[in-house]
Order: structure tokens, then C-alpha cells, then sequence
């Protein structure tokens, strides 16, 4: 008898001081499981899309469906870090960083005589929170796949660069405006910020899997500007506009991950983002005209919705150290990731499909090595 209690115990001391199970990465799986108390994950990964990386044909949909664009636009490349780190057992907390550049290659434009303009929208996207796991149970599972429910809550903030013109002429339909300099345009103030918390609930599936289900609310608020560094005030009243906007979100997703081999893992996400409540602000409310549409007025997206697939491939080259490629898909472009893209330069092409790829590198450094 006392030799079944001691197993018992060493079988529960054994699955609390592991939070997650075999083969598995926090930082690539939505799940109810934190970090194990004491361990530290890291994350780095590469993104790109491009002509060669565009298998579904997104980035050539994209040029098909908007006249505006030109060339290489479409094109992405970037970075990501994750860091994941267990406070407690049932508690952990987390920071996320990723910078990208979307190339947006604009084509001629008529209203105006331009010298320069940039080629790309650089971004950089922040998060921070924690998980705390509130249930649990089969803590006597060998391979710690064990019932959970966790609150997840984040903090988020992203902006992108100036997008800037420099141009010397300004034509209307009766009349033109000549610059003797040329005169810089921006689309500026890209920023949003906001909040977002899931309640998420997992499960093992025998012994080869497990399933993760979740749901969300979230808040946003996001600026955009147009501006100019043109001296005379009475010209530059005629172009300067500022746009801010407020949002709600209600989030629904599913994941599952398999564990083929003990060295190779794959894992699938599936999330819906509702926009529930939008409300818009222009300031002046009536737009200057004779500009582009893509300085003209805030080309407000139409979408509401959006469905994110994501999928990895790992394999563990050791058992701390793991390589994945990753994918990502989203039926409207970053509608509900990034507010402040709903703007007037990238909010008129953001009802098209668009997805990137990713090669990570996971490490977990961990108190017990």
C-alpha cells in the first residue's frame, strides 16, 4: 500500500513540475498549458512571401484585384521573438515582437507629378501578457496531456513607418499647384493599440494528440494621418487630415497537435475574428481633394471578419532544441491583427486572402538542465 501511494506521488510530483507535454512549444501552440515553472522559452523565426513562396497564388491575387499596384508589392519579409516564461506551476508570462516590411509598389498616378515615394509598409507589432491555468485534472497522465482550462491576457501595441511621397506638383481639374521645392506627403500617425483575453480549454486526445478550443473578446483604438511639410498654412489646410477609429472583437479557435515520432510534431490552428462594434472619426470631416486615394481619405475596409489558419512542422534536433516551418493564411489580410492597417493606403487591398511562411527556432532553458 505504501508502496502504490509512493508511486502515486511521484507520478503527480512528476506531472506538476512539467506544465506542458513531451514535444511541445508554447510559444508555436495555442493551448491552456503555461510554461513550466522556472523554464524559459525562446523563439526566433524568418517570414517571407514572394514569388517563389507563394504557393495558394495570394500575393498575385493581390496584384489582380487592385489597380494600384505594381511590381513586387505584396512581397513580405520579416522576423518574430517569443519569450515564454513560467512564474508558477500554474502561471506564466509572455512577450512577442515582430517587425516586418510589405512591399506596396504603387503604380503611375495622374493627379500628381512625383519625384519619390517609398516602396514598402515596415511594422513592428508588440504583445505582453500572462496565462493562468484555473483548472486541471488527470494529473496522473504519463505523458502530462492532462485537462486544462486557462485566462489568457494581452496587452498589444503595433505601428508601421511614414509611407511618404515627395512631389512637386498637385493638378486638379481647373487648376494646378507647383511647388518650387518638392513637398513631402505622408500617410503618418500609424499606430494602434488595445487589449485582448481568451479563455482557452485543452485536452489530450488518447495518446497521440491534443485538442485545444478557446474564445475571446478584445478592444482596439487606432490612428492614421495624413500630413505634409508644406510651410504656407493655408496650403497645408487644404491636405492634412487625421482618422481615428475604435474596435471590438469576439474570437473563436481550435487547434490540435500531433506528435508523430518523438522527434516530430505537427500542429494546426484554425481562429474567427468577429468586428463587432466599429465606430470612425475624420477630422476635418470633409476630405482634400485632387490627392491619390491612397492620401485622399481613410479607404475604410468593408471586411469585419477574418479566418486565421496556421500550421508547423517541428522536428527536435535535440531535446531543448527545435526547428519548425511554419504557415500562416488569413481571409482578409490582417483585418483584426492590425487595427491601424485599415488605412488609406492598405486599407483599400485588405479584403484579399494573403498568408507568409516562417522558419523558428524554439529553445527552452530550463531550471532542472
Amino acid at each position: 500500500m505504501l508502496t502504490l501511494s509512493g508511486m502515486a506521488l511521484l507520478l503527480v510530483s512528476q506531472a506538476t513540475s512539467a506544465d506542458t507535454p513531451l514535444g511541445w512549444i508554447n510559444s508555436s501552440n495555442n493551448s491552456a498549458y503555461t510554461t513550466t515553472r522556472g523554464d524559459l522559452e525562446i523563439s526566433l523565426a524568418g517570414l517571407a512571401v514572394n514569388d517563389t513562396l507563394d504557393v495558394f497564388s495570394f500575393r498575385d491575387d493581390l496584384l489582380a484585384n487592385n489597380s494600384r499596384l505594381v511590381g513586387d508589392s505584396g512581397d513580405l519579409s520579416g522576423e518574430k521573438l517569443e519569450l515564454h516564461y513560467g512564474v508558477l506551476e500554474e502561471f506564466s508570462v509572455f512577450y512577442k515582437r515582430q517587425q516586418h516590411s510589405l512591399t506596396v509598389d504603387l503604380g503611375p498616378i495622374a493627379s500628381i507629378n512625383l519625384i519619390d515615394i517609398d516602396t514598402s509598409l515596415d511594422t513592428k507589432m508588440e504583445s505582453a501578457g500572462f496565462k493562468w491555468t484555473f483548472y486541471e485534472a488527470n494529473l496522473l497522465n504519463p505523458n502530462n496531456r492532462r485537462t486544462a482550462a486557462s485566462l489568457e491576457v494581452a496587452a498589444f501595441k503595433n505601428s508601421s513607418d511614414d509611407f511618404a511621397a515627395l512631389l512637386d506638383e498637385v493638378r486638379y481639374s481647373n487648376f494646378t499647384i507647383y511647388f518650387l521645392n518638392p513637398q513631402t506627403f505622408a500617410v503618418s500617425d500609424l499606430e494602434d493599440e488595445g487589449w485582448t483575453a481568451r479563455v482557452i480549454t485543452s485536452w489530450a486526445l488518447q495518446d497521440y494528440a491534443v485538442a485545444s478550443i478557446w474564445a475571446g473578446y478584445g478592444q482596439s483604438k487606432s490612428t492614421s494621418a495624413l500630413t505634409t511639410d508644406v510651410l504656407n498654412a493655408t496650403i497645408r489646410r487644404l491636405f492634412e487630415q487625421s482618422f481615428n477609429s475604435e474596435e471590438t472583437y469576439l474570437l473563436l479557435g481550435a487547434s490540435l497537435n500531433t506528435q508523430i515520432t518523438p522527434r516530430l510534431s505537427v500542429a494546426a490552428s484554425y481562429e474567427f475574428v468577429s468586428i463587432r462594434d466599429s465606430s470612425f472619426e475624420r477630422f476635418p470631416q470633409t476630405p482634400p481633394v485632387g490627392l491619390p486615394g491612397f492620401l485622399n481619405s481613410a479607404s475604410e475596409s468593408g471586411a469585419s471578419r477574418n479566418h486565421t489558419f496556421s500550421a508547423r512542422l517541428g522536428y527536435w534536433l535535440t531535446p531543448r532544441l527545435n526547428v519548425s516551418l511554419t504557415g500562416s493564411l488569413y481571409s482578409n489580410q490582417f483585418v483584426g491583427e492590425l487595427p491601424h492597417y485599415n488605412n488609406a493606403l492598405s486599407g483599400a487591398f485588405s479584403e484579399i486572402p494573403y498568408g507568409y511562411a516562417g522558419l523558428e527556432l524554439n529553445y527552452r532553458i530550463s531550471r532542472t538542465q
